[in-house]
């Protein structure tokens, strides 16, 4: 009789067990596409990258995120695209007149977002992302008549340190410092659908 009675439990338990995980790894997946216009934001950032010239270049960023409240409530994920508005720029003068040296660049990248909403002060958020980007920088030098360029691109570690003021639940602002080839300091609006 115990035995039959320890293995009623023993499949009991199972049963048991198999149900939550069955129900958890349900939610899990359901989490990733459920509501996901509610938990969407995008965020657009004006902002100046230091390129090794004398003048940063200014650039403009635009950021999709997803919150992901199923694996963690302040876990984000985040795609961004970062463009350069106006170049970076530097005049070298010598004996024979002087060059013009102008670079520009291109980004991409995804990113885990890790926020923090329990400050004392209200509606601050300070926020770390880590993840992985794509950077491209396009330089060019003229000198009166002749001119050369070259450019350069790379797959690295893309990380930033920033916080977004919440003026609401659907509007806030951004400051933000990334880093990937190139440190970018970008302020800019968030507005969450």
């Amino acid at each position: 009789m115990k035995k039959v009675s320890a293995l009623a439990a023993v499949v009991l338990v199972s049963g048991f067990g198999a149900c939550a995980a069955s129900a958890q790894e349900k939610s899990f997946t359901e989490g990733l596409t459920d509501n996901w216009q509610e938990r969407s934001y995008a965020q657009i950032k004006l902002g100046f990258a230091d390129l090794g010239l004398s003048d940063d270049a200014m650039t403009l960023t635009g950021t999709y995120g997803i919150e992901l409240a199923h694996i963690h409530p302040q876990l984000s994920a985040e795609a961004d695209l970062l463009l350069t508005v106006a170049d970076a720029e530097s005049k070298i003068s010598h004996y024979w007149g002087s060059t013009t040296v102008e670079a520009s660049v291109f980004g991409m990248g995804g990113y885990l977002v890790g926020s923090y909403d329990q400050l004392p002060i209200e509606n601050l958020v300070p926020y770390v992302r880590i993840g992985i980007a794509y950077t491209s920088a396009e330089i060019k030098a003229s000198n009166g008549g002749a001119s050369a360029g070259g450019d350069d691109s790379t797959f690295g570690l893309g990380y930033g340190i920033g916080a977004r003021y919440n003026l609401n639940s659907q509007f806030g602002v951004v400051a933000e410092f990334s880093s990937t080839e190139y440190d970018v300091l970008n302020v800019g609006a968030h507005y969450k659908f």
